[in-house]
């Protein structure tokens, strides 16, 4: 499986914004060169199709939803469920967001329920913890789908407030997380930057960058010293 970068924009930017982000990444250098490592844009809802049509030519980008309905289609109002997804190239659903548990009550039950959902509809999860909550969230979820997730390791601590985990700690929690849910891939979230990236790449499969993917020019320096760090291997 090649690295994951995920640009997690959460509830930013309107649709100038987008749009100029996404003309910026297409014609970027080191976007082209990205061979061994994928990046995936994870938009508001509302921006999926627009992301989707922008990327398709480009091999190493994917696109991401930043959460999926616990239902299935019906009468659910607001909820958007995977299998209307169909159609957008919707590769990856974030779930269990620690900002999805803080702000709206997210239960690790009903993380298992979304990545239910999203293995029926063909769309890799990326299941979301903390250390205290690893083997809550492992139990929670059907035993036939803990080796189709990848799961995200977000110190709660680190989330959004520039005080980034030392690597030697996520290393022992990827170990951790390796025993409760077998030989998955784990991505890092939590204040990663241009200047940690590689660091973070080195102890685990993939990291997650909210604030730094906002900004375009932040993240193709970040991508530019993942593509660099790759060439030099």
């Amino acid at each position: 499986m090649a690295k994951l970068i995920v640009a997690n924009w959460k509830s930013h930017k309107n649709l100038e914004e987008a749009k100029k982000w996404l003309a910026l990444y297409q014609g970027s250098p080191a976007v082209q060169k990205l061979l061994t490592t994928e990046v995936v844009i994870a938009p508001p809802f509302q921006y999926l199709q627009l992301v989707s049509e922008s990327i398709r030519a480009l091999l190493q980008t994917r696109v991401a939803v930043q959460d999926i309905s616990p239902f299935p289609p019906g009468a659910y109002t607001g909820e958007v469920a995977a299998s209307t997804l169909n159609g957008l190239d919707v590769w990856y659903a974030i779930l269990g967001h620690s900002e999805r548990r803080k702000y709206f009550q997210e239960t690790s039950q009903q993380v298992a329920n979304k990545v239910d959902q999203a293995v029926q509809s063909g769309i890799n999860p990326i299941v979301c913890v903390d250390k205290d909550y690893i083997r809550t969230q492992a139990a929670a979820i059907a035993p036939e789908h803990l080796d189709k997730c990848i799961v995200a390791y977000e110190p709660l601590e680190a989330i959004g407030s520039g005080h980034d985990e030392p690597t030697d700690k996520v290393a022992e929690v990827v170990a951790e997380i390796h025993k409760v849910f077998g030989k998955v891939p784990v991505l890092y979230g939590g204040s990663v930057n241009d200047e940690n990236i590689v660091e973070y790449l080195d102890v685990t499969d993939g990291v997650i960058i909210g604030t730094h993917s906002l900004d375009i020019a932040d993240f193709l320096n970040i991508i530019r010293i993942v593509v660099e760090n790759n060439h030099k291997k």
